[in-house]
């Protein structure tokens, strides 16, 4: 009987927040070379897309061109406070979105890593020692439009060189929209007959959606859309197993399985969903892991008798910000008179599709009894179905178990009375082949128990972040206490205190914490316990107001900032009417203080407004 692997808990794939440095002084990152890409051959990916459809490969997205850049070769530093930046500018013109494959990826304690749109807008990141893997591929999610910015910062005194390889760039051509609100369409483009998973369809099955991660899985030069969802085990310890189809892992040829390196770049979505059942306004948040291993698989193409699964193992744990459900199942093979899936159709927000007929026990190829033949309902919201990137998505019974995985069908908006076809659990438990690599049953049941369904259920034991402070506006030069209130009882802390002194700190409870320069600052705590890790990150949490001397004053006022670059930087005197009667630019500023003469505006109360591009405060000043 195999044991489970579990995944270390070091909290590495999530994204640590902040703000790029490159965007916080422009004025000093100017001319930063661009690099161009070139595009793939659009009428070839539309032939081999056409070919890929009509034989029911998986839905094909975006195509890897290759690169080879190493950051270790960019020979111009960027000096910055604190320390210096390189940057890459990378474009390949009319992708709808790029995301980036690494081949090594790994950070020196207290440098961080960034990738972002070029009007800052979308950014990914930080990135930092914590993201290293022991495997040193790697990868970054996809940032609309068609060029990007890739930033590495060192801070001073830092001497130990980074490995960021970049192997590959990601050509998204489809199911991604150019812009991150909405234009008109879904923002993966899917049916419009389909249903939102927090239509009241979605009532009864609230815990279920949260096990299903939408996948951009990687397998050789091709990524594709596919769905995979959380599985409970008998140990009942929340390893995070994922089960998706194994076609999923098949490039648009069959010709590839998806290596371990491969493997080692797919990229998770978890919470991709409407909060309504309205689609929403703007993308949902992405929440992300990177990376897993194969533990079990059987495709469609492999000659065995076949039921299509892929079972994989996260390279770590599901953060407790990620409120993920671990499915029940059913390795019965009974079938289920009422039920529904919840899949990501091409690439789309999460949806739901319900049917009222009882499955029917079929065959995808020759072999009998290896799917269920699925017929979808009508519903108030809908006529659900599936579509490409629906691969691998979970097919429940009345109980809320999972029975099946989805291989594929003939179901569309067009076509919604056609059937489609889930491979069954209760084949891939055991009937394909008797190595455990073969099989679910020794990941599912690693304590022989030989039960036959389990329920699912949250891992209620991970630690919980929470913290507050003692206040969140203080003076400028002024010091502040944070206090940690995580439940579920952490054995680690790590702060991180943007603009303070000190910037981190590994205490429950951090000694106090100076700040000596204008501005307004995050503020994030990862916590850990023997179950896992979260994470809570508090943007623009504290405010550092400028402070401004003599007041009252006869005319003559000092400004004092503090150190730093304060870009942006833009001062307005106001009347008790909101009037403007003064206004000066200093652009992207370092000095630590500025004077400010309103010796010619009568006695008087104003207001002060020092704005920069990253915060905006107002002070009250007394003229005499």
């Amino acid at each position: 009987m195999s044991a489970l692997l579990r995944p270390g808990l070091a909290f590495t794939q999530i994204e640590k927040g902040g703000m790029p440095r490159g965007l916080q002084y422009k004025s000093v990152l100017a001319g930063t070379t661009v690099i161009e890409v070139a595009p793939p051959n659009t009428d070839s990916i539309a032939a081999e897309d056409y070919q890929a459809a009509m034989l029911g490969k998986p839905y094909r997205m975006g195509v890897v061109m290759p690169v080879d850049l190493s950051f270790n070769n960019i020979s111009e530093w960027m000096k910055v406070p604190g320390g210096n930046i390189k940057r890459l500018h990378l474009k390949s013109s009319g992708a709808k979105a790029v995301a980036i494959y690494y081949d090594r990826f790994r950070l020196p304690a207290g440098c961080d890593f960034f990738v972002y749109s070029l009007d800052g807008k979308q950014v990914a990141g930080a990135f930092t020692a914590e993201s290293n893997q022991a495997e040193k591929e790697f990868a970054t999610r996809l940032i609309l439009g068609d060029e990007l910015v890739l930033e590495y910062f060192q801070p001073a005194g830092v001497t130990e060189e980074p490995e960021i390889v970049i192997s590959g760039l990601l050509y998204a051509y489809r199911s991604v929209t150019d812009k991150p609100e909405k234009n008109g369409n879904d923002f993966g483009g899917a049916g419009s007959c389909e249903v939102n998973v927090n239509c009241p369809e979605g009532d009864g099955w609230r815990d279920q959606k949260q096990s299903v991660a939408r996948i951009l899985a990687r397998v050789g030069n091709s990524s594709f859309w596919c769905t995979g969802s959380l599985l409970n085990n008998t140990r009942q310890d929340f390893s995070p197993l994922l089960l998706t189809a194994g076609h999923c892992a098949l490039n648009e040829y069959n010709a590839k399985v998806a290596t371990a390196g491969d493997l080692n770049q797919w990229i998770f979505y978890f919470n991709y969903e409407a909060e309504s059942c309205e689609d929403p306004a703007s993308e949902p948040a992405r929440k992300t892991l990177v990376g897993a291993q194969k533990l079990a698989s059987c495709n469609l193409y492999s000659g065995l008798l076949s039921s299509d699964f892929f079972l994989v193992l996260l390279n770590n744990g599901v953060p407790a910000g990620y409120n993920a459900f671990y499915n029940g199942w059913s390795n019965e093979d009974i079938p289920s008179a009422s039920g529904v899936c919840i899949h990501h159709p091409q690439g789309d927000i999460k949806k739901i599709s319900t049917y009222n007929r009882t499955l029917i026990s079929a065959s995808w190829e020759s072999t009998p009894g290896t799917h269920w033949e699925t017929y979808w309902t009508q519903t108030a919201s809908g006529f659900g179905v599936t579509e490409g990137g629906s691969s691998g998505s979970p097919l429940y019974n009345a109980q809320g178990q999972l029975v099946g995985t989805l291989t594929g069908g003939g179901s569309y908006c067009s076509s919604p009375e056609l059937s489609d076809f889930f491979g069954k659990i209760a084949y891939s438990w055991q009937s394909v082949g008797t190595a455990d690599s073969m099989r679910l049953k020794p990941w599912l049941d690693p304590i022989g128990s030989n039960v036959t369904k389990m329920s699912g259920s949250y891992n209620s034991a991970l630690p919980i972040a929470r913290f507050n402070a003692d206040t969140t506006t203080i003076p400028i030069g002024s010091s502040i206490s944070f206090y940690d209130m995580s439940v579920n009882n952490p054995s680690g802390w790590h702060w991180y205190f943007e603009g303070g002194i000190p910037s981190e700190s590994d205490q429950q409870n951090p000694p106090t914490i100076s700040y000596i320069t204008y501005g307004t600052y995050t503020v994030k705590l990862v916590v850990t316990n023997a179950f896992g890790t979260d994470s809570l990150v508090k943007e623009n949490y504290l405010t550092v107001s400028a402070s401004a001397f003599p007041n009252p004053t006869t005319g003559n006022l000092t400004l004092l900032l503090g150190p730093g670059q304060h870009p942006g930087l833009q001062v307005t005197v106001l009347n008790l009417t909101g009037q403007q009667v003064a206004t000066t630019d200093y652009g992207n500023n370092s000095a630590s203080s500025i004077n400010l003469d309103i010796s010619a505006l009568p006695a008087g109360l104003y207001m002060i407004s020092i704005r920069t591009d990253n915060s905006h405060q107002v002070q009250k000043i007394l003229k005499r």
